[in-house]
């Protein structure tokens, strides 16, 4: 026998003897710990920052038909057929 296989595990290393909240809340430390480095922070302002700039210049496409000068729905569903519905 080696000196490794004799040597008792301590408590944190048993993983068999962690109850499920345990483990979870020692990976919730873990990705705090991760998600604390300055270099994430920045990139996660980087990302928000673009993300605002692409909604920003993104046409505005909301169904809504503004021509008029009223806002009016530009597909109206109905279950009349009549000369005016956009599947006649």
């Amino acid at each position: 026998m080696s000196d490794d296989e004799t040597t008792p595990l301590r408590d944190e290393d048993d993983v068999s003897r962690e109850t499920y909240q345990q483990r979870v809340h020692k990976q919730m430390r873990r990705d705090i710990a991760e998600a604390d480095q300055p270099w994430i922070r920045q990139h996660k302002l980087l990302d928000h920052l673009w993300q605002a700039k692409l909604d920003a210049g993104a046409p505005l496409d909301d169904d809504w038909d503004y021509s008029t000068g009223y806002m009016e729905r530009r597909h109206k569903v109905t279950c009349h057929r009549g000369r005016w519905d956009p599947d006649f």
